[in-house]
């Protein structure tokens, strides 16, 4: 079941009374599904003691049940609707536990911590922050007993939300509420901390957590492992892999790959293989993710022989490449000049269910204008949008850029036009490539009248976009146009550079400004712009 959004709102609202917006819709679904089934106690004790524990429910069983709990005369304990609510979040209706939540109160039954941290789980998995907070605040000034999974899943829920700053006070905090940090609040801390680069700080907690006595478990050694590779401490990481392995703590396939990926950033390919086969001896399956780790960096290495072994190996084990991973290896191909081998690879892509994507279609237009086949390129872009993939700006910039070397102007103005009306804004490098192209031709009217079009249009021009300008007014010797677009260069906020200071005295000079000239020259030297000369 896929996890819906919820009004942001809900939750300060059901602290306070129930919804009757939500009970409308649990009414409405279960009226129409228990024309075929209505339940009894025996059905409802089978269903919260058996199907629930086990986790094997649908959403259109939890409705029907809940809405009978509901309406008995004297409903059910909180530990029963509790059941219901856990079984729930397993199955990722987390929008419905709130939905539930809001009611119980209105029927008579109140909240226990368990009921409470199913709902802040709930809330946390689905990025409702704010309202986890109102949840944990709830708990904690309520006169409920907070337990580590609360603190747990609080701590969680703040670091995907990007606040490590509240889930470590968070974490610091918990002593003073008379409870103690676990094995899976260390887990949740660390892992936050290794994916914001603290690493030092999550190691630490790690020496802390062993020192207490609590045995770290293969979630926390792969936090810790991944933080390290991310660092680039590989060292580190292979001592923690062995500390790992000498614990009995067995590695899992994410283990493996967090540390594969790490071997293969530092380009130790020959060790990534090796920890693959010890991989494979030790009973664990590579997955997806292992392989397209592998595949990638030896595409970069350009090791194409064995990116196909890699695949073919693959797909005996019954494990299909995505399309990021049959990017990568085409890219490749077409960077080598084996544009049929890449043709091949599309077609073996189609064969197992992948389409080619805007990436697959971008880099063989790419490799299409390197060779100088605009028209063919050209082609390939409308086929893409007649197979609803839509180019982004990198497409269009590729091929406008290869348009503008070939100095055929006229079509790559039409293309410019023609990606905005197809809904795609272009970039500063959109702009800079066609005014590039423009000064060269000695087309300085149009080329201004783009500079203007893309202020318009809210893109603001950088050094680069004036200092093309400049050197095409000094070289039709505009002076007084190009001082002028010297001093707004300035006025904006984008700064000079040697090679725009260059162009302007050089242009000063050959057309006797000696004085002026020789103010720019110390005012760059001034702005540590050293010359060219």
């Amino acid at each position: 079941m896929g996890t819906r959004k919820i009004m942001p709102a809900a939750l300060s609202k059901a602290f306070s009374s129930s919804s009757s917006a939500s009970s409308a819709v649990v009414g409405k679904l279960s009226h129409s599904s228990s024309k075929s089934f209505v339940p009894d106690p025996h059905s409802l004790h089978q269903f919260l003691t058996k199907q629930c524990k086990s986790g094997a429910i649908t959403l259109d069983q939890a409705l029907r049940f809940f809405d009978y709990m509901t309406r008995m005369l004297a409903p059910p304990p909180v530990s029963s609707f509790n059941h219901l609510l856990g079984a729930l979040a397993k199955i990722q209706c987390h929008d419905h536990v709130i939905s539930f939540y809001q009611r119980l109160n209105s029927v008579g039954v109140f909240p226990d911590i368990r009921t409470l941290n199913i709902l802040l789980n709930c809330c946390c998995k689905m990025g409702l922050a704010s309202d986890s907070f109102l949840v944990l605040g709830k708990i904690l000034r309520g006169g409920y007993t907070p337990t580590s999974a609360t603190f747990s899943t609080s701590i969680k829920g703040l670091c995907v939300d990007n606040k490590i700053g509240e889930a470590t006070r968070v974490f610091k905090n918990m002593s003073v509420f008379g409870c103690q940090p676990d094995v899976v609040t260390y887990g949740s801390i660390i892992d936050g901390l290794c994916k914001h680069g603290m690493v030092k700080k999550a190691n630490q907690l790690f020496s802390q957590m062993k020192g207490k006595g609590i045995s770290p478990d293969v979630v926390v050694y792969t936090s810790l492992l991944h933080g390290f590779c991310f660092r680039g401490n590989l060292e580190e990481a292979k001592g923690l892999f062995i500390e790992m392995v000498d614990g009995r703590v067995q590695p899992n396939v994410v283990t493996f790959t967090v540390l594969i990926d790490g071997l293969c950033k530092q380009q130790k390919l020959q060790e990534a293989n090796e920890l693959l086969d010890l991989m494979i001896q030790r009973g664990q399956c590579p997955d997806t993710v292992t392989y397209t780790t592998l595949i990638d960096a030896l595409c970069k290495q350009g090791r194409v022989e064995e990116v196909y072994g890699l695949l073919d190996l693959m797909f005996q084990r019954g494990h299909q490449p995505d399309t990021a991973t049959y990017n990568t290896l085409i890219d490749v191909l077409c960077k080598k000049g084996r544009m049929e081998e890449a043709n091949r690879v599309i077609g073996l892509m189609i064969q197992r269910g992948k389409h080619p994507d805007t990436v697959t279609y971008t880099t063989l237009i790419d490799t299409l204008c390197k060779d100088v086949r605009l028209d063919k390129a050209n082609k390939l872009l409308h086929l893409m949008i007649q197979r609803n993939e839509h180019p982004n700006t990198v497409t269009y910039n590729t091929l406008i850029n290869a348009l503008c070397k070939q100095r055929r102007l006229e079509e790559a103005d039409i293309l410019l036009h023609w990606m905005v009306r197809k809904g795609q804004h272009p970039d500063i490098v959109t702009y800079n490539t066609m005014i590039d192209a423009l000064c060269k031709e000695g087309r300085m009217e149009e080329a201004t009248r783009l500079l203007d079009l893309m202020i318009e249009r809210g893109q603001h021009p950088n050094t680069i976009t004036y200092t093309t300008l400049v050197n095409a007014l000094c070289k039709a010797r505009r002076m007084e146009e190009a001082n002028a677009l010297f001093e707004l260069m300035i006025q904006k906020g984008q700064h000079p550079d040697t090679i725009t200071y260059t162009i302007m005295i050089n242009g000063l000079c050959k057309i006797g400004l000696f004085e002026r000239a020789s103010d720019l020259l110390r005012e760059m030297e001034e702005k540590g712009c050293a010359p060219m000369w």
